[in-house]
Parts: structure tokens; sequence; C-alpha cells
């Protein structure tokens, strides 16, 4: 039996002709193409939105605390130590700027709630290449790998006063480096290789 679009739109009765069933199967085959481009692109933009929201911005818990700082903190640099960098979340992935790689957990190692303006510096110091992964305040991503050496370091000239989610990220899959975050209002305070 003549396929069904065949059938429908045929003008003479019989066998539909070799023309005819060329044309059933080069729609068919558009069809497969078409469908395949529809499902490549459907989980492409899914699966960039999937990996944007893969890291918990805008949460309460963090690995290693969530902390308040004002403006003209002491001691500067306050310091986080015992973070331990890594996670199963290649940060690299999910595009979200500059510098982003590593890979990290998908909540945050340690939330600083800041109140305050001006210049703000966050770096960490391990025994092993870690890289930094910072959600500001304004929602902007601000990303560090090897500053000094193996070590990171995320400037904010003009600090708004927010949420920043901070993660340590390893660079490497599988590594977990212990360090301390540090967090200064000084210039003259910086990551040392």
């Amino acid at each position: 039996a003549p396929p069904t679009s065949v059938a429908r739109y045929r003008s003479t009765q019989g066998p539909p002709t070799n023309k005819e069933k060329d044309s059933v199967k080069r729609i068919g085959k558009l069809h497969i193409i078409v469908g395949a481009l529809a499902a490549l692109l459907v989980l492409g933009i899914h699966g960039h939105s999937i990996a944007q929201s893969s890291l918990t911005i805008g949460g309460n818990n963090a690995n290693f605390g969530k902390h308040s700082l004002r403006s003209g903190f002491t001691p500067d640099p306050k310091e986080y130590s015992n973070i331990t960098s890594g996670g199963n979340l290649n940060v690299q992935s999910m595009r979200l700027g500059s510098g982003c790689t590593g890979f990290a957990t998908a909540r945050p190692d340690v939330i600083i709630n800041w109140t305050g303006s001006g210049f703000l510096r966050f770096y960490f110091e391990g025994s092993g290449d870690t890289a930094l992964v910072i959600n500001a305040a304004d929602g902007r991503w601000h990303c560090n790998d090897d500053t000094a050496g193996t070590n990171p370091q995320v400037d904010f000239a003009d600090a708004g006063s927010g949420q920043y989610d901070i993660w340590v990220a390893s660079y490497a899959s599988g590594e977990n480096i212990r360090g301390t975050l540090h967090v200064t209002e000084l210039r003259s305070q910086s990551v040392s290789p």
C-alpha cells in the first residue's frame, strides 16, 4: 500500500511512481534532520541553563560557613582556615566568565555578607592549584586562577554591600586542597606563591 502522504496528494490512481517514492524518502529524511537539529538546540539551551544553575547562589548555607563583615573590620586580613577546595562540578563548562575554571561543589564554600563600599580583596592560599569563583552582591561572576603561583586572588575596586558567594575550586578533578581564604580591605595584603 502506498504511504498515506503519497496517497493523499496523488492525482492519479495506481501504485506510486519511483519519483513519488523518492519524494517521500526525502521528506522523511528532512523530518529526521529537522527533528535532530531541534533536539540538539533544546539540549544545548537547557544544558547551558542547567550548568549555570549548578552553583547555588543567594542561599544561606555554605560548606565552611556564612559570615558577616563590615568596612573597617579587624583584624585585617580576616582569615577563614581549613577550607577544602574541590567538587564534582566543572566550572569552566558553565561559561560563567573569564578565568572561571576548576571543579567545585554546588554549595558555596563560604558566604560573606558584606556591609560597606570601597576596595575588597579575596585570596586563597593552599598547598595546590586552586581557583576562586565568586558571585558578587551585584549578581556578576568574578573568577581567578593563578595570581601568584597556583594561588588565586579576586579584587573588587568598589565592592557593594550584599552577599558574596565564594567557591574555592580545585584546578584538577578529584583534588581536595586545604588552605586559608583571606579577605582584606588593604591593597598591601596580597596572595603569595
